[in-house]
């Protein structure tokens, strides 16, 4: 069963997430940004859902504490906010460390649904990368584990943006959605080329 940490300084949000992932996730809780690196660090979890206000540690401050960490720098993170992140809440943030977010309060149809697909990306790159690995070396199977999480999460976070908008999306949400499809593009490019080389590969077998 995959682990995953919830971390936030409201008891009620940790215990809903937990009753809403019990029957599939193991869900520990975490009250503060502190608390959540300790557990992290002893529990090495599947997923981590992080809080953006938060004692000690706020969940921007966290996440970069986790990623600078060697053994948690991999472990995926999605931010729970009360609010949709608007780019002068992001500005100066590491939103491209993050998977998405997502706004409370949620439903568990939502919680599950966005919790699954980080999983089944991340298993479909792990076992092309295995592949990869194998048939035309590490280096290359490297690049592609790192293009493969790029651009899963910048499709996760164009999704989030676009799920948030209303008609009177401000022109520089437009920008940034418009540059996050560009991003995107770009990597898949070079993507579909170390695809190439493992189809050719197993043509040759």
């Amino acid at each position: 069963m995959k682990k995953i940490i919830v971390a936030d300084d409201e008891p009620a949000i940790v215990d809903i997430v937990k009753k809403m992932l019990k029957d599939e996730y193991e869900v520990i809780g975490a009250y503060d940004g502190e608390e959540c690196l300790k557990k992290a660090r002893k529990e090495k979890p599947d997923l981590i859902l992080l809080d953006v206000l938060m004692p000690k540690l706020d969940g921007w401050e966290t996440l970069k504490k986790l990623k600078e960490d060697e053994e948690l720098k991999d472990i995926p993170v999605s931010m729970l906010t009360a609010l949709p992140l608007t780019p002068e809440d992001t500005r100066e943030k590491p939103l491209d460390k993050i998977e998405n977010y997502i706004v409370k309060p949620f439903t568990k149809e939502i919680l599950l649904r966005k919790i699954k697909d980080i999983f089944e990306r991340e298993g479909e790159a792990k076992k092309t990368y295995e592949e990869l690995k194998k048939k035309v070396g590490e280096d290359m199977a490297n690049e592609y584990l790192k293009l493969t999480k790029a651009i899963n999460r910048h499709r996760r976070l164009v999704g989030v943006i676009v799920d948030s908008a209303t008609e009177e999306l401000s022109m520089s949400v437009r920008n940034v959605i418009l540059s996050q499809k560009r991003l995107i593009e770009s990597l898949k490019k070079r993507l579909n080329e170390i695809e190439k080389l493992l189809e050719e590969g197993n043509k040759e077998k």
